[in-house]
């Protein structure tokens, strides 16, 4: 018998239909979507991006916006559509409830499977909707496909500069990042030595080419030289600092500490630094200073060396919160991770109630502390799925 595999499409969270797609779809599949009207640009946004056969797939978009909830028309359109011959699969995660409800209703007429995607769990759930409630006949999967960083990107109807690797990985040796790491957090450079890391952030950032070291001492930075030997630190090009090492210098640094540590630990599926995000067409571009993916989760972490004022940490707060909730999508966690002390756990409380974890010196330097972190990002990402639900019935 043929099959089809159907998906209630939401503008604002593809992903359930992405992921149900990618992990039952066989040679020879039909796909079916179902939407809304306002949703119904986004049948062709899918359709190229899962890459299978244009004939193969048909949808059902209803015609007025009432449509949406008028449920007899709802089922009508449904009905009209379906073939007694097929076999369908339908992923009730999309969509409104009262959608869901309507295409049940059609679909449970049919040779129908019913399932649930989701994604905060990374989980699919098969389910048997009857009156027995007491023989256990809910299934759990785990979702064994893996998404990449440009991917889910995609997914969320993103553009990104993902693809050019070899601006989103690190620069230096991890031991030189471990040693900066120390040296700031231990207070080991003086008060001259920050004056010239803040010479470099001010004057040289961003600056088009390589300059040289004796030309920056004698301008505006005397105590160069004697900063690099101090934190052990060679440039690539000797009597030159590059824009990348400056940048690096300057606070990229701890970007690569905090990449090196997630990738040490947690073991994501794909990591990167200084990602920029956009929504096509529009100027205005996001960059995400670490992010990774594990099991179809997304992570990203705002790296800060410092933080002068509460007023500063609200607006990261505030940035981090609105990116995540109008471009990052449900499956989406925020983290804040800085070299300033929350003594008092102001800042800490201040980010939790936006639903962001904010990390501290006291928590980066203290082993049990950072551990949790990691491990309570392993946890989120539900990579460990088998163990908890298996393949067998509840």
């Amino acid at each position: 018998m043929n099959r089809t595999l159907v998906n209630i499409i939401s503008h604002n969270d593809p992903l359930p239909a992405y992921l149900f797609i990618k992990e039952n779809y066989q040679d020879g599949d039909r796909l079916l979507f179902v939407s809304a009207r306002r949703d119904g640009e986004k049948i062709d946004f899918l359709t190229n991006l899962i890459k299978i056969d244009p004939n193969l797939i048909d949808d059902i978009v209803l015609k007025y916006n009432s449509d949406e909830y008028t449920y007899e028309r709802i089922c009508r359109r449904l009905k009209a559509q379906l073939h007694s011959d097929t076999t369908y699969l339908v992923n009730l995660a999309g969509g409104s409830r009262y959608m869901a409800l309507a295409v049940h209703q059609v679909f449970e007429s049919f040779n129908t499977k019913f399932f649930y995607t989701q994604t905060r769990e990374n989980i699919i759930v098969s389910s048997i909707f009857d009156n027995s409630i007491y023989d256990n006949d809910d299934i759990f999967y785990p979702i064994r496909y893996r998404m990449t960083l440009a991917e889910y990107f995609q997914v969320h109807g993103l553009s990104h500069d993902i693809d050019r690797k070899h601006f989103h990985k690190p620069i230096i040796k991890a031991q030189q990042t471990q040693n900066l790491f120390n040296i700031f957090t231990k207070k080991q450079l003086s008060s001259e030595e920050y004056e010239t890391i803040n010479t470099l952030r001010t004057e040289y950032r961003g600056m088009s080419r390589a300059a040289r070291i004796s030309d920056i001492e004698h301008k505006n930075a005397p105590r160069l030289s004697s900063l690099l030997r101090h934190i052990g630190f060679t440039p690539s090009n000797e009597g030159y600092i590059s824009p990348d090492e400056v940048e690096y210098l300057t606070g990229g640094w701890f970007e690569e500490y905090v990449y090196n540590l997630i990738e040490r630990t947690v073991k994501p599926q794909d990591i990167a630094i200084g990602v920029h995000i956009a929504r096509p067409g529009e100027k205005h571009n996001n960059e995400l200073d670490v992010c990774f993916i594990k099991a179809n989760t997304l992570f990203v972490i705002e790296c800060k060396t410092g933080v002068q004022n509460d007023h500063m940490f609200n607006e990261i707060v505030y940035k981090a919160c609105a990116l995540r909730e109008a471009l990052l999508g449900m499956t989406c966690h925020s983290y804040i991770f800085s070299l300033k002390y929350d003594n008092e756990g102001d800042l800490e409380r201040v980010a939790r109630i936006m639903d962001i974890t904010f990390c501290s010196q006291k928590t980066l330097t203290t082993p049990y502390n950072i551990n949790a972190v990691m491990q309570n990002m392993i946890q989120l990402s539900h990579e460990t799925v088998d163990k908890e639900y298996g393949n067998t019935q509840q």
